[in-house]
């Protein structure tokens, strides 16, 4: 990637005060390293030496990497607030989880449906959220057992013991255990503990197909089967292409390594079909429910109903759907459509594609002071053949991935533990260096490990910025306000024209699975004349006018 495109795009990323930090730590680290590289290589040993005794003990291992993650997970958002949605995915995934847990898979279209439309929610057939079940579903066991965000904690945990797990088959198993923590610390995997809208599940379940696909190869056998293959179907059912991607990649790779013969063992490949065949089976069960179709996902008939971009760069654009709403129009046809139509150029295309790549290396290599060890990759690429293949699963799930029009990191957590077997095994040659005699290399592996500590703190602070989000101040406020009057409400939002292109523009209009009991309802203003069925619906309900502006939203009494 030229030099010229990642020296702006990395800059933009961080502050006066992130560039401070960073420089002043790694110039530290440096200075230490060539001057003073035995200063502290006592408690280093001892450090390293109760990892190797820890390791002996791989499940109890495993599990400590699950309490430090779960433990980081809670109290940053105990010493923060508990996160609140920021994005119109994780309303969406609200929304499934809600429904899941009021004992359906899917809620009944309401006939005044065309009031409560919103981003990424389909309302014919049925009213659900678009995406596949997955997140819903483990933000469902959150909310059953107190929370939604329980849910995301309890995964990120999960992720984090499946990459210790799966690191301990590619490495040896105290550098396994290392992993596992520095992934606990990663920027990501922190942010992801805060939101709604995944990352840490298609991590989790990466890490687990990874993981039992390096011990097949090693030594084919039920478990591990078992265990990739339950990655394989937890990412199809988060992200259904992302996880086809990973499960061919995988799945060739393992008939490539072990032969036809040998991979067709019955206790590889009975587990492998029969943990997918219900995969499908439950999948396409879903589907049906939703959408009336085995075969037709939600998201597809979200596309058909609303996008004006196809999901593909080299795709056609879609028939322009009709709009009954100016903020939908100007949203789909505007910045999601530019997003694609910027790529049908040759040049287009090659700053597009760079940039998402660049994307995707920056979110992985967020743990910067970790990153230090990749000095030494061109060492263990070469000497490592383990590397290597890890490598190219990487290119070929990220070349997949860029088909997207659109690639946000997490969609690439199917594979991103493999950052870790990359950097750790890297960590293991930089170790080796010397210089002048002096143990180099072996003070930077250690100082960058001690120094990804600070991480969290960094993280911890980017997170408190943005509390109080000034959106949902504004919407606390008019909530309270209602309440003040007690009884149930009916909240109509009028938006003015070209709303949808101003910058933080948030929709109002969120609701969740029960569109008849809940406290508060909100509508969407469609004009006196069509307001009428839904005023008379909402009968007994106080009915009040939010409008919103970007200079103030103003409330008031619905006009009779």
């Amino acid at each position: 990637m030229p030099f010229t495109i990642l020296v702006p795009a990395a800059i933009s990323l961080r502050n006066v005060h992130e560039i401070i930090f960073y420089g002043t730590c790694i110039s530290a680290l440096l200075a230490l390293a060539f001057f003073a590289p035995h200063h502290g290589a006592r408690w280093f040993g001892k450090v390293e030496r109760w990892l190797a005794r820890a390791a002996q003990h791989r499940g109890l291992a495993i599990c400590g990497v699950a309490l430090v993650a779960l433990a980081l997970a809670v109290g940053m958002a105990l010493t923060i607030r508990i996160p609140l949605p920021m994005v119109d995915d994780e309303f969406s995934y609200l929304l499934a989880a809600d429904t899941f847990t009021h004992g359906r898979l899917a809620n009944p279209p309401s006939p005044l449906w065309k009031h409560f439309e919103t981003f990424h929610v389909i309302h014919q057939p049925s009213y659900a959220s678009k995406y596949p079940p997955g997140q819903g579903l483990l933000l469902a066991v959150g909310q059953f057992i107190a929370h939604p965000i329980v849910g995301v904690w309890l995964t990120t945990a999960l992720a984090c013991a499946a990459i210790a797990w799966m690191l301990m088959a590619w490495i040896p198993a105290r550098w396994g255990l290392l992993g596992g923590l520095l992934a606990t610390v990663h920027p990501e995997v922190l942010v992801w503990s805060q939101r709604y809208w995944g990352g840490s599940l298609g991590l989790a379940g990466g890490a687990l197909a990874l993981g039992g696909f390096r011990r097949l190869v090693e030594k084919p056998c039920t478990r591990d089967a078992t265990l990739m293959t339950a990655g394989m179907a937890v990412v199809v059912m988060c992200r259904p292409y992302e996880g086809g991607v990973i499960t061919l990649i995988l799945l060739a790779a393992l008939a490539i390594l072990l032969g036809i013969r040998k991979g067709l063992q019955p206790q590889i490949a009975l587990p492998i079909v029969i943990g997918l065949g219900i995969t499908g089976a439950w999948n396409g069960y879903y589907n049906w429910r939703v959408t009336g179709s085995p075969v037709r996902m939600p998201y597809q008939v979200h596309s058909a109903a609303y996008m004006a971009a196809p999901i593909f760069v080299w795709q056609k654009p879609p028939p322009l759907p009709t709009y009954n709403h100016a903020d939908l129009h100007d949203f789909f046809t505007g910045w999601e459509y530019r997003g694609y139509a910027r790529q049908q150029s040759i040049g287009g295309l090659a700053t597009g594609l760079l940039e998402r790549t660049w994307r995707l290396i920056r979110s992985e290599s967020r743990l910067w002071f970790l990153s230090i060890s990749l000095v030494a990759l061109p060492f263990a690429l070469r000497r490592d053949r383990w590397m290597r293949r890890a490598l190219w699963i990487w290119i070929i799930f990220t070349a997949a991935l860029l088909q997207v029009n659109w690639t946000f990191f997490h969609y690439a957590a199917p594979v991103f533990a493999l950052f870790f077997v990359v950097v750790i095994q890297s960590m293991r040659h930089l170790r080796l260096w010397r210089w002048r005699g002096k143990r180099v290399g072996l003070f930077l592996a250690r100082g960058s490990v001690v120094l990804c500590a600070a991480s969290p703190l960094q993280t911890w602070r980017n997170l408190a910025w943005q509390y109080p989000d000034p959106w949902w101040t504004q919407r606390d406020q008019i909530i309270q306000r209602v309440r003040e009057d007690g009884g149930k409400h009916l909240i109509v939002v009028r938006y003015p024209p070209k709303i949808a292109t101003e910058p933080g523009f948030r929709d109002w209009t969120r609701n969740l699975a029960d569109l008849e009991n809940p406290e508060i309802v909100w509508a969407r203003d469609m004009g006196s004349t069509e307001n009428r069925p839904l005023l008379e619906h909402y009968k007994g309900r106080h009915a009040w006018l939010l409008d919103v502006n970007p200079s103030e939203v103003r409330l008031a009494p619905y006009p009779n």
